[in-house]
């Protein structure tokens, strides 16, 4: 009898921790069968993505676009299978666990599959510049979303598989979860990007930019890869070297001549890849009236900073520079007044370096846009236009036409 009242004594103070642990067990279970994954299997995803996440996305490192690209593919995915899922299954009274690791396969396939083809074959293709980019933006945007429902509507018509009308009602479904995923999504990557090139600019034609008539252009054309020259306010374009450019990251840049120093070197850099590159004389001892700075001390163009002054600008009011990080832009300031105008183009349909900017007389920049784009602005009027397409530009001021 003693015994007996001992057990059951101990059973009364062990039961509840038993049954405690019992319950946090299944619990344990049950999250982990409901989600699809463990702790290993999850590591082990993040790992392989970063491992395989595509080069390309790692070019425009340390912008916010990339880093909202970054997050969306490695994790984002899963946040937004694991939402479809339940809306999901709570429209449509589906299993929940079901819809759940279905909705993340079909996000992860997408949005990969999206990535690789848009981003490396469709966007490449498209006649895209800077006078129909934002036709063009808002257009892949429509063209995404119904790509999203192509590519998504058999994961969801899976889950209905053995349901009655499965079919229409897997249509309705699609387009109720992807329209609301695809709003978030959206207003996730319009946070991170920057178009103040067309909210803050006004895009015109070359003419009413009123540039100065005095500046001779060198540029290479994306056309043939030679080396030709034009003047700034338009005309015939003329060939002055045969250079075979086929690298969209070859420029040129001029330079105090070796042999006389009131004479200038036109120099294309071509085939630079890190560390290797190599330099091809263009033109040698060019008499000209005014280069970019006249200082002949840098050997290459920057990317980024202090924009270069031709001719009188440096004597201006203004003083332009140009940033690569975080944000790609062109920034204007008036050293008088204070006032300060900036500009950049970053979309994950596209994004726009400045490169070869150079402060003109008349408070104008020439710079080049993107790979091939010779873009003029106005900071007064807060005017860009496209001049022509080529890559490199280099202007400068003759000696017969000295800017008054």
């Amino acid at each position: 009898m003693n015994s007996l009242v001992v057990w059951m004594d101990k059973v009364g103070r062990e039961g509840p921790r038993r049954a405690a642990a019992l319950f946090d067990n299944r619990v344990e279970r049950t999250a982990a069968m409901r989600f699809g994954f463990k702790s290993r299997p999850l590591l082990f995803l993040v790992l392989f993505g970063i491992v395989a996440f595509p080069l390309h996305a790692w070019a425009n490192g340390g912008t916010p676009l990339m880093w909202t690209t970054s997050l969306h593919l490695l994790f984002g995915n899963a946040i937004i299978g694991i939402g479809e899922g339940v809306l999901l299954a709570w429209l449509f009274s589906l299993p929940e666990r079901k819809c759940i690791a279905t909705m993340v396969v079909a996000n992860y396939a997408s949005a990969w599959l999206g990535v690789l083809f848009i981003q490396e074959t469709v966007v490449d293709a498209l006649p895209m510049d800077l006078t129909n980019e934002w036709m063009w933006f808002w257009g892949m945007v429509a063209a995404t979303y119904c790509m999203t429902l192509l590519l998504e509507w058999p994961f969801i018509a899976r889950c209905f598989r053995g349901t009655q009308d499965w079919f229409r009602r897997s249509v309705r479904a699609s387009l109720v979860v992807q329209s609301v995923s695809y709003i978030l999504l959206f207003g996730w990557y319009w946070l991170a990007s920057d178009t103040s090139l067309y909210s803050r600019m006004n895009v015109v034609a070359s003419a009413d930019l009123s540039l100065p008539e005095s500046v001779l252009v060198y540029f290479i054309s994306p056309a043939d890869g030679d080396v030709y020259k034009r003047q700034l306010t338009g005309g015939i374009k003329q060939k002055i070297f045969e250079l075979n450019s086929t690298n969209i990251g070859d420029r040129l840049f001029i330079r105090q001549s070796r042999t006389d120093s009131n004479r200038w070197d036109l120099v294309a850099s071509v085939d630079i890849v890190w560390p290797c590159g190599r330099y091809v004389d263009v033109l040698t001892n060019m008499m000209v009236e005014a280069v970019p700075d006249r200082s002949g001390s840098r050997t290459d163009p920057a990317d980024y900073g202090k924009v270069q002054s031709l001719g009188s600008a440096t004597n201006s009011h203004w003083e332009f520079r140009t940033r690569f990080w975080p944000k790609k832009e062109l920034q204007a300031r008036n050293k008088t007044t204070s006032e300060s105008v900036r500009f950049s183009y970053e979309t994950f349909f596209g994004a726009w370096v400045v490169r070869n900017a150079v402060h003109l007389p008349s408070d104008k920049v020439l710079f080049q846009f993107g790979d091939d784009q010779i873009c003029a602005f106005d900071p007064v009027r807060r005017r860009v236009g496209l001049l022509w397409k080529g890559r490199g530009p280099v202007p400068v001021i003759e000696k017969a036409n000295v800017e008054q």
